[in-house]
């Protein structure tokens, strides 16, 4: 984005690598939200740069967000080629729909459960709540927490048994599975404010129980941040 900005967004997109065309539809999702604005990226950055104040107000405002950024972040450790995201870095869902793919720019994707699959690529994104929403009344335990630094206890979907699909792929371990987690999906004191994710990187299944749903013990390749694990290892009612 700095590079970008610094540009005043006079950039030619073929001159650009997958990962940063990738982080480029990422920015139209920021912007936008929503599919089919333009055809394509370099429409955006043809009308972005005849905006002179917009191109101003983005080379202080990349500089000010760089300088509040807190997340020490990593190289990706997942066996996904070209994936544009750092581990540990933090997140929006339509950023991530983008890099695992299931978003385009004519095409965003209608996820609005816990997890997301991309069958081409053979990967399942699990987004993760620690702090959850729920109806007024429930009494429901919630069985999302860090173990430790280094494991995850997720629960599946509630429909998800050992003997269905999706649970034949977790016990085979037939996808690349990433994990995101955060605290919750608003910030208290700011209802309207969505939280992001922090992408923990690939996870490998230790050991499963149970069903409908199915409770799974992850390890990550990469142990958490001590921050996101202060957030993550309680046990949590909605």
């Amino acid at each position: 984005m700095e590079k970008l900005a610094t540009k005043g967004f006079r950039v030619n997109v073929e001159n650009m690598n997958f990962a940063e065309q990738q982080m480029a539809l990422m920015f139209y999702y920021d912007l936008f939200q929503d599919a089919g604005r333009y055809t394509n990226l370099q429409g955006m950055f043809n009308d972005l740069s005849l905006d002179n104040l917009f191109c101003d107000e983005m080379r202080e405002l990349v500089v000010l967000l760089k300088n509040r950024c807190e997340a020490y972040e990593m190289k990706d450790n997942s066996s996904i080629m070209n994936l544009p995201l750092k581990l540990h870095g933090v997140y929006t869902k339509d950023q991530i729909f983008v890099a695992i793919g299931t978003s385009s720019i004519d095409k965003k994707s209608s996820c609005r459960e816990g997890c997301e699959r991309n069958k081409r690529l053979n990967l399942e994104a699990m987004f993760v709540d620690i702090i959850k929403d729920r109806e007024e009344g429930s009494n429901t335990n919630y069985n999302d927490f860090a173990i430790n630094e280094s494991l995850f206890n997720w629960e599946t979907q509630n429909k998800v048994s050992p003997t269905s699909q999706a649970g034949q792929n977790y016990i085979n371990e037939t996808q690349t599975m990433l994990l995101f987690v955060r605290q919750q999906d608003s910030y208290p004191e700011d209802k309207g404010r969505t939280m992001g994710f922090t992408y923990l990187g690939e996870v490998k299944m230790v050991r499963w129980q149970s069903a409908k749903p199915m409770e799974i013990v992850w390890r990550l390749k990469t142990p958490m941040p001590a921050s996101v694990l202060n957030i993550a290892k309680h046990r949590a009612v909605g």
